[in-house]
């Protein structure tokens, strides 16, 4: 599968996206629009860093800075293990949360991405959307209604509602099955290797945003 980078600042770089691919006008040639959330659409770095770091500290551990922008796209399930090694399932979930119950502090500190929300605005009405994100539902839906983007997605899928995380293509594939889209016709909008690897092994055609 083909992959392509997208500039994430100016507009520019996004509406050549649209022209290049028709997606602007109904009946063009893709079916469905599917968008990671952390990174892509709202740069949640440091609030999620702040409300890991706290949650850790709470348990007794420590976390830098850079142990956790080494877990960035991987789902908590996952990178806390790595993180702790021999915490049992049990500590793993005291951490996550605290995390979730922590966030919310930090939400001030997200920022929006507006050139690419500016395109989901544009392309919203006429194609279908959807949101795959390994956020845990409860602060996916506090990001979503911060910076107003809820309704603009036909579909959500949050981490806590698959049974495999990226780079696990379950997301993606349990979001085009709802969108009844085919991969092939769909694009998906990503910033992290671990998504990157999840939208391609789904079959989708993969847009890459940079750090913005």
């Amino acid at each position: 599968m083909q992959e392509q980078s997208v500039p994430a600042a100016g507009g520019r770089g996004v509406t050549e996206v649209g022209e290049r691919y028709d997606m602007a006008r109904p009946g063009g040639s893709v079916q469905a629009l599917l968008f990671d959330l952390d990174g892509t659409l709202v740069d949640t770095r440091e609030a999620n860093y702040l409300a890991y770091r706290n949650a850790f500290a709470e348990s007794g551990h420590e976390l830098t800075p850079q142990q956790f922008a080494s877990t960035w796209g991987r789902d908590s399930r996952d990178f806390i293990p790595d993180l702790l090694p021999g915490i049992d399932p049990a500590g793993v979930d005291v951490i996550r949360t605290a995390k979730s119950r922590l966030y919310a502090d930090e939400l001030h500190r997200t920022a929006a991405n507006d050139a690419l929300i500016a395109f989901l605005r544009l392309v919203a009405p006429t194609h279908r959307t959807a949101l795959v994100s390994t956020a845990k539902s409860g602060n996916g839906d506090q990001i979503l209604e911060a910076h107003g983007l809820t309704a603009l997605f036909d579909v959500v899928v949050w981490g806590d509602q698959v049974t495999h995380s990226k780079p696990d293509p379950e997301g993606y594939l349990r979001a085009l099955e709802l969108l009844g889209a085919d991969a092939a016709s769909s694009l998906a909008f990503e910033d992290s290797e671990t998504g990157r690897q999840a939208a391609l092994a789904a079959g989708l055609l993969v847009l890459e945003v940079p750090h913005f």
